[in-house]
C-alpha cells in the first residue's frame, strides 16, 4: 500500500495591490457600502472667460425668450383683431338695397354699424386681398382712429380713417376723399397696399370698393407710389382734397410721375378720386399711396 503523501500546506500570499504600481487609490464604490466615504473632488476655478461665456449664454436664452413672446403676442394679438373686424363685417345687411334717389343711401344696409358707432362712414375692401374693413370719420379728433379701435378704446392697430379735412356727407364729397390705415409688419390692415409695387399685383387687384353712408363706389387704380415725408416735402400729396382745376392736374400727374403702377389712366377734373395712404418701411419717414378714381356711381 502506498505511503500517504503528507499534504502541502498553502503558503500564506499577500494579497496584490489593485494597481501595479501597489499605490493606493481610490475605486467607487460599487457595493454601495454605507462605510464608503467618497473622497472630495477639488473644484476647478472659473476663468474670466467661462464666466462671460455662462453671462452671453444667459442674456441670448433671455433675448430669445422675449423675442418669442412678443412674436406669439403679435401673432395672437392679430388673430384677435381679424376676429373683431370680421364681427364687424357680420353687421353689414347685405339684403338691403341702396336708396334710388340717394337720400338714405346705404342707412339700412350699415345700420347696425352705426348704431355701435356713430363716426362710421364706410367700408373698404380690395377683392382677393385681406384688406376688408370699416372707415372712420372724425373731423373733431384728428388721427383719432389711428390708435383706436370700432369701440373707440385704445388699440396699435386702430382703424382705417377718413381725413379730417374731408367732406363726405349726402350733400357734399370732397374731389379726393384720403384715408388712412396702419401697414402692420405683419400686413394687416393697409399692409398689402405695398404689393402695387409690383406690376403683377396691379394686374390682380386693379380696383378699390369704397361704400359709404350715402352710397357704393367703385375705383380702379391709376398711380401708386412710395414717399419720404419728412425729406420729399416738395409733393404734400394728402393736401390735395378740394382742388380747383390747376391743383388736380398737378396732383394726378404728380402721382403718375412717381408711380410704380403703369395704368394708362389719367384722371381728368371732375372726377371722384380716392387715396389710401400707408407706411412704408424703406425709410424711417416713409409712406406708400394709392390713388383711384370713381368709375361707377350707386345711390
Amino acid at each position: 500500500m502506498a505511503e500517504k503523501r503528507p499534504q502541502r500546506r498553502p503558503e500564506a500570499r499577500q494579497a496584490a495591490p489593485l494597481f501595479a504600481d501597489g499605490k493606493k487609490r481610490t475605486v467607487y464604490d460599487q457595493d454601495r457600502d454605507t462605510e464608503y466615504v467618497r473622497p472630495r473632488r477639488k473644484k476647478k476655478k472659473s476663468s474670466g472667460s467661462d464666466i462671460l461665456y455662462t453671462i452671453a449664454i444667459v442674456i441670448f436664452a433671455a433675448v430669445f425668450l422675449v423675442s418669442g413672446g412678443m412674436l406669439l403676442k403679435r401673432l395672437w394679438d392679430d388673430r384677435q383683431t381679424e376676429n373683431e373686424f370680421a364681427a364687424l363685417s357680420d353687421l353689414i345687411d347685405e339684403t338691403a338695397t341702396t336708396a334710388a334717389d340717394g337720400e338714405s343711401g346705404n342707412a339700412e344696409k350699415f345700420a347696425r354699424l352705426v348704431e355701435r358707432n356713430p363716426e362710421f362712414i364706410g367700408w373698404i375692401s380690395i377683392e382677393g386681398t385681406n384688406l376688408d374693413f370699416p372707415v372712420m370719420y372724425s373731423p373733431t379728433r384728428a388721427d383719432f382712429y389711428l390708435r383706436h379701435d370700432f369701440e373707440g378704446e385704445y388699440s396699435n392697430y386702430g382703424v382705417p380713417y377718413l381725413d379730417e379735412d374731408c367732406t363726405l356727407t349726402a350733400d357734399a364729397r370732397s374731389d379726393n376723399l384720403i384715408i388712412y390705415g396702419h401697414n402692420m409688419k405683419t400686413g394687416t390692415i393697409f399692409g398689402c397696399l405695398t404689393g402695387y409695387k409690383d406690376a403683377s399685383y396691379y394686374r390682380e387687384h386693379p380696383d378699390i370698393t369704397f361704400d359709404t353712408l350715402y352710397g357704393d363706389g367703385t375705383y380702379e387704380v391709376f398711380a401708386a407710389f412710395a414717399i419720404d415725408v419728412a425729406t420729399d416735402t416738395g409733393f404734400a400729396y394728402n393736401t390735395y382734397i378740394d382742388m380747383d382745376q390747376a391743383s388736380f392736374d398737378e396732383f394726378v400727374g404728380e402721382a403718375k410721375r412717381r408711380s410704380d403702377v403703369d395704368s394708362g389712366i389719367t384722371p381728368q377734373y371732375g372726377d371722384e378720386l380716392l387715396t389710401l395712404s400707408t407706411c412704408e418701411y424703406s425709410s424711417s419717414n416713409g409712406r406708400y399711396v394709392v390713388c383711384a378714381r370713381r368709375v361707377e356711381n350707386a345711390g
